[in-house]
């Protein structure tokens, strides 16, 4: 049960670090 809320408080979190991240990747691709 824990486990599960853990989980979905963290998916979320390191998806949209991932995102963050990637989109600054691309926007630093796109300058050089």
């Amino acid at each position: 049960m824990l486990n599960n809320l853990l989980t979905l408080i963290i998916a979320p979190v390191v998806t949209g670090i991932v995102i963050e991240l990637f989109s600054y990747w691309l926007n630093k691709k796109d300058d050089n």
